[in-house]
C-alpha cells in the first residue's frame, strides 16, 4: 500500500496520523519512506515516523537516518523484533521541524503466509501462590492431561508464580492475575508487572484507573463471575463497582463447572444484551480452577496464528474465540469465523460441524431462531440490518450450554 501527500510548513512541530490495515497472513512488514525537499544547504526538513500495532504496542521509529525498516522475527535496526499482528495499525508523522512544505511517499509492504490454528485455553486458574492446591508445574501437567494447549495463571492479587512459567513441561502458561478487591474480581491477562486495586495509602482506586494501568502494559482486563453471590458468603465476589462489567475488554460469562447454571445465566444474558446493543465485549469462560477436578467445564477455543502471548491476546481482544464444553467445533459464516466481519447482500450461509445433538440458537440484533442440530448443520441466515451480528449458542438436553460463540459481524456491502 502507498500513501502520498503533502505536509504544509504550518504543520511544523505537529503530529499527523494515518491508519492502515495489516492482513492476517503477514509475518514481515517493510516500510519505505521518502520526502522532499529534504534539505536546503545546512537547513533540513525533519520528519520521523512512529509505528504502533493493532494492540497499541510501539513497533519502531523511522528516523531521517533510517535506511531499512522491517518489523519481523528477524527485524531491521529501528524496528521492533516481532511478528506483525493483523488489524489496524497507526503511523504518526512526527513533523519535528520544517522550513518548507514537504511532499512525501510512504510505502508499506506486508508479506507472509501465516495461518490461524485453534488452541484450547483456560483463562482462570489458581496455584499454591494463592489458594490453589497445585504447584504451577502440577497445574500445567493437569491441564495438559485435560487437553489444554495453554493457560493464564491468575492467582489472587499475586504474581509470584510467574517465575515458574518459563520452565513448565506441560501446558504453556502465560502471566496473569486476579484482582481481589472488596467490590469485585477482575482478571488481568498479559501484564508485565503487578496491577494493584489500591494506591500506596491503601485507598481503593476507581476501576477506570485500574483499566488504564492494565492497558498501559498492553494487557487485557475483564470481569470474573460478575453476578456471583456476594457477602457474607463471598466478600468481593459479586461485582459492585460503578464501572459496567460489559465495558471491560472481556467478561467471564461462564465460571466454574457446567452445574453452576444459577451463577452464569445472568452473565450470559447481560453479555447478549450488551453486544446486541453495540458494545464490543468478548465472552470468556473460566474454570476458576483451584484443585484437580474431573467435572466438565467450558473451555476457550482461541483462533490464533501461533501459541505466543501477543498472538493469543490479539485473538482474545478481537473476539477470535468461542466457548465449548464438547471440544473443537467448526464455525463458518460465508467463509469467515468468529470475530471476523462478513460483507453480505442480505443473507449469509452458516455452517457448523462437530456439534453433538443440541438445541442451537442463532442470535442477531433483532432475531433469535432455534434449531435442533446434530453433526453438520447448514442454514441461510437473513438480515435486513446494514450492520448486524451473529452469535451462536447451543444447549444440551439438560439445558447446559455446550457452545457460546463470540459475534461474527455482518455488514451489508459488496463481497470481495
Amino acid at each position: 500500500m502507498i500513501f502520498e501527500g503533502k505536509i504544509n510548513l504550518s504543520e511544523s512541530k505537529t503530529v499527523k496520523k494515518i491508519s492502515f490495515e495489516v492482513p492476517p497472513n503477514t509475518s514481515r512488514l517493510t516500510v519505505r519512506f521518502e520526502y522532499f525537499p529534504a534539505s536546503l544547504g545546512p537547513v533540513q526538513n525533519h520528519v520521523n515516523l512512529l509505528f504502533y500495532d493493532s494492540l497499541g504496542r510501539f513497533m519502531g521509529r523511522y528516523d531521517r537516518g533510517t535506511k531499512n525498516f522491517v518489523v519481523a522475527p528477524q527485524a531491521s535496526e529501528a524496528a521492533v523484533q516481532t511478528r506483525p499482528l493483523p488489524g489496524k495499525w497507526t503511523v504518526f508523522f512526527e513533523n519535528h521541524y520544517l522550513f518548507s512544505d514537504v511532499h512525501y511517499r510512504l510505502e508499506i509492504l506486508c508479506e507472509g503466509e501465516e495461518e490461524f490454528k485453534t488452541f484450547k485455553g483456560e483463562f482462570h486458574t489458581h496455584s499454591l501462590h494463592s489458594d490453589g492446591t497445585m504447584s504451577v508445574s502440577e497445574l500445567s501437567e493437569f491441564l495438559k492431561m485435560k487437553g489444554f494447549d495453554f493457560f493464564f495463571l491468575t492467582d489472587h492479587s499475586n504474581i509470584s508464580g510467574w517465575r515458574e512459567l518459563e520452565t513448565l513441561h506441560g501446558t504453556v502458561g502465560f502471566p496473569a492475575q486476579e484482582l481481589n478487591s472488596f467490590k469485585g474480581h477482575a482478571l488481568v491477562l498479559g501484564a508485565k508487572t503487578f496491577i494493584d486495586w489500591k494506591d500506596h495509602e491503601g485507598k481503593e482506586k476507581d476501576f477506570d484507573q485500574i483499566v488504564h494501568e492494565a492497558h498501559s502494559q498492553n494487557a487485557l482486563i475483564g470481569v470474573a463471575h460478575p453476578f456471583a453471590m456476594g457477602e457474607p458468603a463471598c466478600v468481593g465476589c459479586k461485582w459492585t463497582y460503578e464501572f459496567d462489567p460489559f465495558d471491560a475488554d472481556f467478561v467471564e460469562v461462564w465460571n466454574a463447572d457446567l452445574s453452576r447454571l444459577e451463577l452464569n445465566y445472568e452473565a450470559i444474558g447481560g453479555w447478549l444484551r450488551a453486544v446486541r446493543s453495540g458494545k464490543r465485549v468478548i465472552a470468556t469462560a473460566g474454570r476458576d480452577l483451584h484443585a484437580k477436578d474431573e467435572r466438565e467445564w467450558m473451555a476457550n477455543y482461541v483462533l490464533a496464528r501461533h501459541l505466543e502471548l501477543e498472538e493469543v491476546l490479539w485473538s482474545i481482544k478481537f473476539g477470535r474465540t468461542y466457548l465449548s464444553s464438547v471440544g473443537e467445533i467448526h464455525i463458518d459464516v460465508s467463509g469467515n469465523s468468529v470475530g471476523e466481519t462478513v460483507k453480505h447482500d442480505g443473507s449469509v450461509v452458516l455452517r457448523i460441524e462437530n456439534l453433538p445433538k443440541s438445541n442451537l440458537l442463532t442470535v442477531t440484533r433483532r432475531t433469535v431462531q432455534s434449531f435442533s442440530v446434530e453433526g453438520v448443520f447448514e442454514k441461510k441466515i437473513e438480515t435486513e440490518e446494514k450492520e448486524d451480528l451473529l452469535i451462536l449458542l447451543a444447549f444440551d438436553e439438560k439445558e447446559r450450554p455446550i457452545l457460546i460463540s463470540n459475534p461474527i459481524y455482518l455488514i451489508r456491502g459488496e463481497r470481495r
